[in-house]
């Protein structure tokens, strides 16, 4: 006899999605009933569906028709919950960046997040003026939508996060700051382009280091040579990047300015 009772809920297989080649996520069951109607429906493989998606069977114990049943199922619900990823993606960023097309480490990036979240380390994208850095992390972004899995994001520049958390009558600055400093996945463009003080280090220091002990997974860009960090950011904050950051240096000419000639 076990020495510990496990309740039937915690006893059941779970849908191995791996197995039929379905992203993970959480999707409504599909209806039985439409096996029935089709062509190779029978009593016999409803029942046996019903069993395998209940958790009392295994993936083995059904028949070809009645596996292709269950995986075009939730191969549709995935691409659906895609499609409304990338459309919530493209009505909340900025249009210039809205058809931003991820690279393929990029797609690798937002792959570990969905999955992995506590172990895949923040992006810190640095290089000149012009090179692109906002356009790429805008592309990671959208990466992350094209997982399909409902991850929660936020972004801002510098300057407007520092605008929206600044107190003043009326806001609750504090609850603000939790709700950013919570965010699944945390876009910060041009970390130390604004002038530093006393209390944009301090809530800059506030955001990184919540994420940093809370492993939370972030997108960070900025103008600021690696090797001055600490002068334009402090030191403590340049420290907590530097670990829990992968660096993504972007080189190359103004492209601003070759557009404008």
């Amino acid at each position: 006899m076990p020495d510990q009772w496990t309740p039937p809920s915690q006893r059941r297989r779970g849908i191995d999605f791996t197995a039929l080649g379905v992203p993970a996520g959480r999707y409504v069951l599909p209806d039985v009933t439409d096996f029935l109607v089709g062509p190779t429906g029978t009593q016999d493989g409803a029942a046996r569906i019903n069993a395998y998606l209940s958790g009392s069977a295994t993936l083995d114990s059904l028949q070809p028709t009645e596996v292709a049943f269950i995986r075009d199922h939730f191969l549709q619900a995935a691409e659906e919950q895609r499609q409304k990823c990338v459309a919530y993606f493209e009505t909340k960023v900025p249009r210039r960046y809205a058809g931003a097309q991820p690279t393929a480490i990029a797609a690798a990036w937002a792959q570990s997040v969905v999955t992995n979240p506590d172990d895949t380390r923040s992006l810190l994208i640095v290089g000149p003026t012009g090179t692109g850095k906002t356009h790429y992390a805008y592309s990671v972004l959208r990466a992350v939508a094209e997982t399909g899995r409902t991850t929660g994001w936020a972004a801002y520049t510098a300057a407007d996060l520092y605008a929206r958390l600044r107190p003043r009558t009326g806001r609750d600055s504090e609850a603000e700051f939790e709700n950013i400093a919570d965010t699944d996945v945390l876009f910060i463009d041009d970390l130390g382009a604004a002038k530093l003080t006393e209390w944009t280090e301090e809530v800059t220091y506030r955001l990184i280091n919540h994420r940093y002990e809370q492993c939370r997974p972030g997108i960070f860009t900025s103008n600021v040579p690696p090797q001055q960090l600490r002068d334009a950011l402090g030191e403590r904050i340049a420290s907590r990047l530097t670990e829990m950051c992968e660096r993504v240096a972007l080189k190359g000419d103004d492209r601003r300015k070759g557009m404008a000639a």
